[in-house]
């Protein structure tokens, strides 16, 4: 590749990183935490701490947490290389894989928790009180509950395993893009 061409690409990567954290910040999802996956995910290779504290200007600290908390969610995984004693970061290069992967753990943090606690304030109004203002209030919260429940039917049918998530890309898009980067399998 010839040095304009080099500098293009990471001039295109440069930019990638940072607007998908600022894009994944109005998600609710941790702006460094955003730019350290971009990072990975655009590089293709495994990485090293030092690689992201130089790259991208962040502290150890802040790396570290980060990373920690990309593992947590099943988006990268530490590695280590044959006589190597530094560990290596690499991002799951099947993106549909990542982003099933993210959906289910969005799903088991933040809705679950909040279908559990819709349901136990619906308990705490029994059905014996007759109430206008206690029939309103049992009405939208099962309203409530019952858009989460079809939330849920489309998530049990399209994100609740790889399988599912594959056949359903399949049958939307056909045989999906590859991106040419290791899945983590």
């Amino acid at each position: 590749m010839s040095p304009e061409n080099s500098s293009k690409v990471a001039d295109a990567e440069s930019r990638f990183v940072l607007e998908w954290g600022r894009m994944s910040s109005s998600w609710g999802i941790n702006r460094t935490m955003a730019q350290i996956h971009a990072y990975m995910l655009v590089k293709g290779n495994p990485v090293t701490v030092e690689d992201l504290i130089e790259d991208l200007h962040i502290s150890r600290g802040n790396a570290s947490m980060n990373l920690r908390d990309l593992i947590d969610w099943g988006i990268i995984r530490r590695i280590r290389m044959p006589g190597e004693r530094k560990d290596l970061y690499q991002c799951d290069g099947d993106v549909f894989h990542m982003f099933a992967r993210v959906i289910r753990e969005r799903k088991r943090r933040e809705l679950d928790p909040a279908v559990d606690a819709i349901r136990e304030c619906l308990a705490m109004v029994p059905d014996g009180d007759q109430d206008q203002e206690a029939e309103r209030f049992r009405l939208r919260l099962r309203t409530l509950l019952v858009v989460f429940d079809a939330f849920d039917k489309v998530y049990q049918q399209v994100f609740s395993s790889d399988q599912s998530f594959q056949q359903t890309i399949e049958l939307l898009m056909g045989d999906p893009p590859s991106l040419g980067l290791p899945s983590q399998g």
